[in-house]
C-alpha cells in the first residue's frame, strides 16, 4: 500500500514484507499443536464454514456473552478414554437461561473438527404434546440430514437405530439434542464411535445418561447482563441511561431470554420502557414480568395474534397459520408477527416462520385460556386450512387420489418444497387434530399419506395416522371413511402386507361406487389390482386393473391411466405375453413423459428393460436401466436407484462379471433394508443367492435363499416363492441332495401352472431335466425339457436354444 500510494515501487520494502509474512505462515504451522483441537480455547469468533458435511445447525445470536467459562468446558471436553461412545455434554438449566444458545455457539465453534455433519434436532419435550418429536421422528430428521433413507417403511426406533449407526459407523459427528426430557431419547442416537460428539440440553438432569461433561446454567451475572443489553443497543443503534441498565434490567432481570426481550424492546420502541425498580426480584427467577408488561401494552390485533400463537403445535407459525388462528386479515398478521418479533416475544429460528420459546408459549397459553376459553373454533380453522392446503399440494405433487378441487393451484416443485419444509408443523397439526377427535381428521391424513409413503417412506406412521382418523371419522361420513381406507391400502401394499392392503382397497371401492366418485372408484380399483397382482392372482388382477384403466380413461386421468397401464404390462409378462407387455408398457411410458411424471417414467423403463433382458437384448436392457437409474439419481429416489441397481447387477452376473455384480446387489440389498421393502428385500436375496451359488458359495447362497423364502411366504408372494425353491433346489442339487431338489422344483413347478406363470414353469421343467439327466436318466428328462423348450419359444426366450442343445445332446 505505500508502494502505491507514494507511486514509488521499493523492492526492499516488498521483499521484506513477503518474507514476515511467509516465515510467519512457516512458524503457525511449525508450532506443536497449532490448530489442534485441546488448544481450541472459548474464543468469541466463530468458523466461516462447516468442513465438508451437512450441518443443520441454526444461526447463534450476533450477542453472546457471559458464558466464557461454560463454552470452555465443551470445547475443550476430551472423548471418553476407552469404549464405542461418543462425547456426551449435558448442559442443564430453568427455561430462558440460554441451554440452547450455549449448545449452538459451541457446536458452531467445533464444526472444523466434525466434517462428517453437524445436526441439530430439537425434541420440543415442552411444546404442546402433538408438536413434540418421537424418537424416530429424531432417527428419520438424521439420516435425511445425513443423506440416508429419510425413514423407513417399519419406521420404529430399533431398526432405525441400527440404520442410524451404520450410517454413523466410525465418522465424525457433531449432534446436538435440544429440549430433552428423558433419557431414552438420547440413546438410540448416540454414534458407536468416540470420534463423535453429541451435546444434550435439558431442564433437568437426566437419569441414565452418563454424561462426560455436566454444565449448569442459570442467570447471567450482573456485568453480563449488562453486556448484552449494551451490546444489543449498540447493535440496534440506541443508547439509554445507564442507570436504567444498572438499577433495573442487570440487577433484577438476569436470565438471557427476559435481558434480550427487555433489550429488542427498547430498541423497538425507540423510547426508553417504562420498568419497575420495586418490588426486587430475585435473580434466579424466571423474570416473566417484563414480557408481561410487554405483552400487557400490546394493541387488541398484535395480542390477539400472539395469544393464538400458542395453540399451534409445530415450530413454524407462518403468516397464513396466524391469521387463520387470529381470524384476522392477512396484512395485519404479517404486520403482527413483524411488530412481536421486533418487542422479542417471538422467535425467528429459520426464514420460512416464527416460533415460540416454551417459557413464552406458557404466558400466551395462559392469556389465550383467560381470554379466549379452549379456542375450538381457532383450532378448528387451522385444521380446515391445513387440510385445504394439502389438497393443493397433493394437486401440484400428482398424488393419485382426488382430495378435492384446490382453491389455488402448485406447481410440484413448489408442492414438493412446501410439504418438505412444512412437514413437521403439518404432522403436528394431523396429531392435534386426533387428539381433539376433529370428525374430519381424515382431511389431513390422507393428504399427508402420499408424501409419507412416496417421499419420507415413514409407512408405519402413516398407518397409524390414518387408522387413528378411520376411527374417529362419523358412520355417516362414508367419504372420509373411503379415503382412509384406499391410503391404508397402498401403504399396507408397501409394506408387503398385501392380504390386509386388498381388504381395504375392495371396501374402499365399494364405498366410492356408492358414492358416486368414479375417479377414486378407479383409484381403489386399481389398488385391488396390484394387491391381486401381488398375490399372483394375475387372471384377476387382469380384469380388476382394465376396468380401472377403463375408469380412468372416461374421468380424463392420465396419470391413473398410465399407472394402471403399466401394472398390467406387470400382469403381462408374469403370464409370458411379452408382446402384449410391451405394448402397455410404451403407452404408459408415453403419457408419463407427456405429463412429465419423471418417477414413473423410470419405473417403465426398468419394467421395458426388464423384458428386454428375458428376451435376450441385453444391451438395450443395460441402456433402459440406466437411464431409469439417471432419473432416479436426479429425483433422489434412493428405492428406484436401488432397483435399477439391482437389474443391473443381474445383467453384469449374466454376463459373468461377478464382483460388480455383487457390489451393484449388496448395495441394492442395503438400501431395500434401510427403506424395510419387503417384497425387494427378498427380490435382492434372491439374485444374490444366485450369484453367490454360480460362485460356488453355497453356504453363502443358502442363506440368501432361506431368508428370501421366509420373506416370500410371509408376504404370500407365491410366485416369489416359488422361483426362490428352484434356487434352493439347484443349491441342493449341487450338495448330491437329489431328493431334495427335485421336490424344491416340482412344488415350484405345480405353483407357476396354478397361477398362470409360463416364464416360471418352464424353468422349472428345465431345472427338473437337467436334473434328470446328472443322474443319468436320459428318458425320463426329455418330456421335461420338451416342455421347458415349448415354453421358451413361444415367450421368445434366449433360454429356447439352450434346451434344445440339451435335447440334441442327449
Amino acid at each position: 500500500m505505500t508502494n502505491l500510494i507514494t507511486s514509488t515501487w521499493n523492492w526492499w520494502l516488498f521483499g521484506a514484507l513477503l518474507l514476515l509474512v511467509s516465515l510467519g505462515a512457516v512458524g503457525a504451522a511449525l508450532v506443536p499443536g497449532s490448530g489442534s483441537p485441546a488448544d481450541d480455547s472459548a474464543q468469541v469468533e466463530v468458523p466461516d464454514g462447516h468442513s465438508g458435511g451437512p450441518s443443520t445447525l441454526p444461526p447463534g445470536t450476533a450477542v453472546f456473552a457471559d458464558r466464557e467459562s461454560e463454552l470452555g468446558r465443551i470445547l475443550n471436553a476430551q472423548p471418553p478414554a476407552a469404549g464405542p461412545r461418543p462425547l456426551v455434554c449435558l448442559v442443564t438449566g430453568p427455561p430462558g437461561s440460554g441451554k440452547t444458545e450455549l449448545a449452538v455457539q459451541a457446536a458452531h465453534r467445533l464444526a472444523v473438527r466434525y466434517p462428517s455433519g453437524q445436526l441439530f434436532v430439537g425434541y420440543r419435550s415442552n411444546a404442546p404434546e402433538a408438536g413434540r418429536l418421537l424418537v424416530e421422528d429424531a432417527l428419520a430428521a438424521l439420516l435425511a440430514a445425513v443423506g440416508a433413507a429419510a425413514g423407513t417403511t417399519q419406521f420404529d426406533p430399533r431398526s432405525m437405530t441400527s440404520q442410524w449407526l451404520n450410517t454413523a459407523n466410525n465418522r465424525p459427528f457433531l449432534i446436538v439434542l435440544d429440549d430433552v426430557n428423558r433419557a431414552d431419547q438420547v440413546d438410540p442416537l448416540l454414534p458407536g464411535s468416540p470420534r463423535s460428539m453429541v451435546i444434550v440440553t435439558s431442564r433437568t438432569m437426566l437419569t441414565g445418561l452418563d454424561a462426560d461433561v455436566h454444565i449448569e446454567v442459570d442467570a447471567l451475572s450482573e456485568d453480563g447482563a449488562r453486556s448484552v443489553v449494551t451490546a444489543i443497543l449498540r447493535r440496534g443503534s440506541r443508547t439509554v441511561d445507564d442507570t436504567v441498565i444498572d438499577a433495573v434490567v442487570a440487577a433484577q432481570y438476569r436470565l438471557p431470554l427476559t435481558i434480550r426481550h427487555i433489550a429488542d424492546r427498547i430498541v423497538a420502541e425507540r423510547t426508553p420502557i417504562a420498568l419497575r425498580a420495586e418490588p426486587p426480584i430475585p435473580v434466579s427467577s424466571a423474570g416473566t414480568e417484563p414480557m408481561l408488561a410487554a405483552i400487557e401494552a400490546l394493541a387488541p390485533v398484535d395480542h390477539l395474534v400472539f395469544r393464538r400463537m400458542a395453540l399451534h403445535p409445530g415450530p413454524h407459525v407462518t403468516a397464513e397459520i396466524a391469521a387463520v388462528l387470529a381470524d384476522v386479515s392477512l396484512p395485519e398478521a404479517e404486520g403482527a408477527l413483524a411488530l412481536l418479533h421486533e418487542h422479542g416475544l417471538i422467535l425467528r429460528p429459520d426464514p420460512h416462520g416464527y416460533g415460540l420459546h416454551d417459557l413464552v408459549r406458557s404466558l400466551a397459553h395462559r392469556e389465550c385460556n383467560l381470554r379466549d376459553g379452549t379456542c375450538a373454533q381457532a383450532r378448528e380453522r387451522l385444521f380446515t386450512w391445513a387440510a385445504d392446503q394439502l389438497v393443493r399440494a397433493n394437486d401440484g405433487i400428482h398424488a393419485p387420489l382426488h382430495l378435492g378441487e384446490p382453491q389455488a393451484t402448485m406447481n410440484e416443485e413448489q408442492a414438493l418444497q412446501w410439504l418438505h419444509r412444512y412437514f413437521e408443523d403439518l404432522r403436528s397439526v394431523a396429531r392435534l387434530a386426533i387428539d381433539n377427535a376433529w370428525p374430519e381428521s381424515w382431511r389431513l391424513t390422507a393428504g399427508l399419506a402420499y408424501y409419507m409413503r412416496v417421499k419420507k417412506r415413514n409407512i408405519h406412521q402413516a398407518i397409524g395416522l390414518n387408522e387413528a382418523a378411520l376411527r374417529f371419522a362419523p358412520a355417516s361420513d362414508e367419504a372420509g371413511k373411503a379415503h382412509c381406507q384406499a391410503q391404508l391400502a397402498a401403504l399396507h401394499r408397501v409394506s408387503g402386507e398385501y392380504g390386509e392392503a386388498l381388504e381395504q382397497a375392495e371396501e374402499a371401492t365399494e364405498a366410492f361406487i356408492r358414492l358416486g366418485d368414479r375417479c377414486n372408484q378407479a383409484y381403489a380399483a386399481a389398488e385391488v389390482g396390484m394387491n391381486q397382482y401381488h398375490l399372483s392372482h394375475y387372471t384377476s388382477a387382469r380384469e380388476t386393473m382394465a376396468r380401472a384403466v377403463e375408469l380412468h380413461q372416461s374421468e380424463g386421468q392420465p396419470r391413473g391411466t398410465a399407472n394402471g397401464l403399466g401394472v398390467l404390462g406387470l400382469i403381462k409378462r408374469a403370464t409370458g405375453n411379452y408382446r402384449e407387455a410391451r405394448e402397455h408398457l410404451r403407452e404408459a411410458l408415453t403419457l408419463y413423459r407427456r405429463i412429465q411424471n419423471h418417477r414413473n417414467e423410470a419405473w417403465i423403463l426398468i419394467e421395458l428393460g426388464v423384458i428386454d433382458r428375458l428376451t435376450g437384448k441385453l444391451r438395450r436392457a443395460e441402456a433402459r436401466f440406466n437411464a431409469a437409474l439417471r432419473i432416479n439419481t436426479r429425483l433422489q429416489d434412493g428405492n428406484g436407484c436401488a432397483w435399477a441397481r439391482r437389474e443391473i447387477g443381474i445383467l453384469k452376473r449374466i454376463r459373468g462379471q461377478y464382483d460388480e455384480a455383487r457390489t451393484l446387489l449388496e448395495d441394492a440389498l442395503r438400501e431395500f433394508e434401510a427403506l424395510e421393502s419387503q417384497r425387494n428385500i427378498a427380490d435382492a436375496e434372491v439374485e444374490l443367492c444366485s450369484l453367490h451359488r454360480a460362485l460356488g458359495e453355497t453356504r453363502t447362497a443358502f442363506g440368501y435363499g432361506e431368508e428370501a423364502l421366509q420373506r416370500y411366504e410371509r408376504m404370500r408372494n407365491r410366485r416369489g416363492g416359488a422361483w426362490t425353491k428352484i434356487e434352493l433346489g439347484a443349491l441342493d442339487a449341487v450338495r448330491g441332495a437329489f431328493d431334495l431338489a427335485d421336490s424344491k422344483f416340482k412344488e415350484a413347478r405345480r405353483t407357476y401352472q396354478e397361477i398362470g406363470d409360463p416364464s416360471g414353469e418352464a424353468r422349472a421343467n428345465l431345472e427338473l431335466g437337467r436334473l434328470k439327466l446328472s443322474r443319468g436318466q436320459d428318458a425320463a428328462a426329455r418330456p421335461y425339457l420338451v416342455r421347458a423348450r415349448d415354453l421358451y419359444t413361444e415367450l421368445g426366450a434366449p433360454q429356447a436354444a439352450e434346451v434344445r442343445s440339451l435335447l440334441d445332446g442327449e
